[in-house]
């Protein structure tokens, strides 16, 4: 009797030595998953980040460009008003100096 005993105990320590080893294997694939999965949410959560970054990025240089593109076109209307102006100016000139050059 005391033989089955010791049998069972040895055979029920073997059991929990087999389970231990299984939740070991366990909990350590159960990290393991983990640590992948938050190198791939941190991985995800940069990439939204950056294409975040780049719409701004395309939006301000969008922004900017059409900003340049009005100003030019700005200065260009106040150059030709400025070139009909001094035309309008240029035959009143003309007129003062022929009249000074002979009066």
């Amino acid at each position: 009797m005391i033989e089955e005993t010791i049998k069972a105990v040895k055979e029920a320590e073997a059991q929990a030595e087999a389970l231990l080893a299984e939740a070991k294997q366990k909990s350590e694939q159960i990290l393991k998953d983990s640590e992948a999965a938050v190198t791939k949410i941190g991985a995800d959560a940069a990439a939204a980040a950056k294409a975040a970054a780049q719409e701004k990025m395309d939006a301000a240089v969008k922004a900017g460009e059409a900003a340049l593109a009005k100003a030019d076109e700005e200065s260009k209307a106040e150059t030709e008003a400025l070139r009909d102006a001094a035309k309008a100016k240029m035959a009143s000139a003309v007129s003062a100096v022929v009249d000074e050059l002979l009066g």
